[in-house]
């Protein structure tokens, strides 16, 4: 019997060890309260939501630099060079069914004896909130332990980018999964490029070594602004998606990823301008009534009153530009504030909602120099919709006594595509816009974005008499009191013919010449120069005092024509570089040059 009793033994303990187990205890999800907000902007999306997505992302990528003045160097580690052969093959160089490539292999480009390549890192971020073909600058940078003295007058081959893309060790990851591309002329500080001169410090001959591809990178994918809610939850994910799609009339604005994310789409009417369409879509309040955005916008007035409180003004324009036009009549008592900052507040939530008081409100502010205001109420004026009230301001503004202000006047007519800019391609390397006005002549040059040269005020030309040397003495701009017009002559060499004409002194034909609009001589040549030449140039004529006012009368002293070069970001719209709102820890703000002597480049 013993054997039974074994038996049942064992068959019990398999009956226990085949017993379903119990299942482990679900890993509790984290809730992270709604975010502690003033009363004023609860129910708010802001109050449930964290935003994401509000960094530059950086993409980067080896690429090809051409055209170079023997300064160039394709000196690189083995895996960057052996991708660059591979890219180089990829886009037709020794494919003899292309016509100019069949001969340029990729190694006989790369061992140029005259150094007119370079192998480089490029380098873009990729603003937040960018949509697909989306333009944006690229930095290109000689690689460490290479020769490259100087990339002025280069070209940068289509080169492609992603987030990984410049790992020396793997550089193939950017054609794995490119999220942007960039090619085109590379832009030198043009102080330091135009003579290339070898009596220059270290600092300067590394500045060289660096330039920008401007407005030349191009966004492959849309990329989202991300709405995530502190407590995920299906339901009010939903409930947002379907506020932001009705508060803009778009069901493909908003889009619902999961129970805690909802993607934001940057709409075509903001066009590049990510943060204020963040800080509206962050700023709807989840109740859609009228009657609700009326008693709110009168709460809201009553807090941009507190001055004691220094009332929270970022929060508040967007709060109204939120609640849409039904609010206007309860804001229109503060553009005309004695407070500064407060009257700024309502007018340009007033503007944006379509109410030509506030717009009246802003050009009042515009026009005051001793306003802190002043070129935030011109930038907001420029992204309105076209008016003839607005126009005639803009236009006023461009004599004003302040350059600046005559800068941002400028850039808002060029926004709204008023008339009264001219706007003529110079070979497709630049834009040169011709804004008259009664002002003195100023001469502004870009180095972000679109290149473009805008000579604005009374017309302005070479001075007479003048005499200017430059690209080591080879280019000459001579003017002389017996003898009409300007005389230029550039010393050609081997690869650039010579070049001897005489124009009428007018600096627009100046400058388009100089791009290669200019006439052609009998031998077919003509000026060629890129942007960045040009913009040194006229940096150097101005800084010598060789431009004047072209209409000065006879006897009189004539008018300097100031030159100015874009400055980089920094100061910005008062309202929106204001110290956050909310506590620090939960705000989240939102022609080409041979290779060789015998075989001549393709054009990239």
């Amino acid at each position: 019997m013993s054997w039974r009793w074994t038996l049942l033994v064992v068959a019990g303990l398999l009956m226990v060890g085949c017993a379903p187990k119990e299942p482990p205890p679900p890993t509790p999800v984290p809730v992270i309260p709604a975010r502690q907000v003033p009363d004023y902007l609860k129910g708010t999306i802001w109050e449930q939501v964290d935003l994401a997505g509000i960094e530059p992302l950086r993409v980067s990528g080896f690429g090809l630099v051409v055209n170079l003045s023997g300064t160039g160097d394709t000196r690189a580690p083995n895996p960057v060079r052996e991708y660059m052969i591979k890219q180089m093959q990829k886009h037709g160089f020794g494919n003899l069914n292309l016509p100019g490539f069949g001969s340029l292999t990729p190694e006989k480009v790369l061992n140029d004896p005259l150094n007119r390549t370079a192998i480089v890192r490029v380098d873009g971020f990729i603003p937040p909130g960018a949509r697909k073909h989306q333009l944006f600058d690229v930095q290109v940078s000689a690689l460490d332990n290479n020769n490259t003295t100087s990339l002025h007058r280069g070209i940068l081959y289509t080169t492609d980018l992603s987030p990984r893309g410049a790992d020396p060790f793997n550089p193939s990851a950017a054609g794995i999964a490119t999220w942007a591309r960039a090619s085109g002329p590379i832009f030198v500080n043009p102080a330091l490029a135009l003579d290339e001169s070898t009596d220059i410090s270290a600092v300067q001959r590394m500045g060289l070594r660096t330039g920008v591809v401007m407005g030349r990178g191009i966004n492959l994918e849309d990329r989202p602004l991300i709405l995530k809610l502190r407590s995920p939850d299906r339901r009010i994910a939903r409930l947002i998606e379907k506020r932001v799609q009705e508060k803009f009339q778009n069901s493909r604005i908003a889009s619902m990823q999961s129970e805690g994310d909802i993607f934001v789409y940057l709409p075509p009417q903001y066009k590049e301008d990510w943060e204020r369409f963040a800080g509206v879509v962050t700023h709807l309040f989840l109740n859609p009534s009228d009657d609700f955005a009326v008693l709110k916008a009168r709460q809201l007035v009553e807090v941009a009153k507190r001055e004691k409180e220094k009332a929270p003004l970022l929060n508040l324009t967007y709060c109204w530009e939120a609640m849409g036009p039904v609010i206007l009549p309860e804001i229109r008592e503060l553009y005309t504030h004695e407070t500064d900052e407060v009257a700024y507040a309502a007018a340009r939530a007033g503007a944006f909602l379509g109410d030509p008081l506030a717009v009246e409100a802003l050009c009042f502010t515009a026009r005051k120099p001793e306003d802190t205001f002043q070129l935030s109420a011109i930038r907001v004026l420029g992204q309105l919709p076209r008016s003839a009230r607005v126009s005639e301001l803009l236009r006023e503004l461009l004599s004003a006594p302040q350059m600046l202000v005559r800068i941002e006047a400028y850039r808002a007519l060029l926004e709204s595509q008023d008339a009264i800019v001219y706007s003529q391609s110079v070979r497709e390397r630049f834009i040169l816009d011709i804004v008259p006005s009664e002002g003195p002549p100023l001469i502004y040059a870009t180095r972000l974005g679109k290149p473009r040269i805008a000579l604005i005020g009374q017309p302005a030309c070479v001075a007479n008499p003048a005499f200017y040397l430059t690209m080591r003495n080879r280019l000459s701009i001579v003017s002389q009191p017996d003898q009409p017009g300007i005389h230029i002559f550039f010393r050609g060499n081997e690869f650039e013919p010579e070049v001897d004409l005489r124009l009428p002194s007018d600096l627009a034909l100046l400058i388009a010449t100089l791009g290669g609009e200019g006439p052609r001589l009998e031998n077919g040549a003509r000026m060629d120069l890129g942007y960045g030449d040009v913009v040194g140039i006229l940096q150097q004529l101005s800084a010598q005092k060789l431009l004047v006012a072209s209409n000065t009368p006879p006897g009189q002293t004539p008018l300097l024509a100031v030159f100015e070069l874009q400055t980089l970001p920094g100061l910005e719209d008062p309202i929106l570089t204001a110290p956050p709102i909310l506590p620090s820890d939960q705000d989240q703000r939102p022609t080409t040059r041979p290779v060789s002597s015998d075989q001549v480049l393709p054009t990239p």
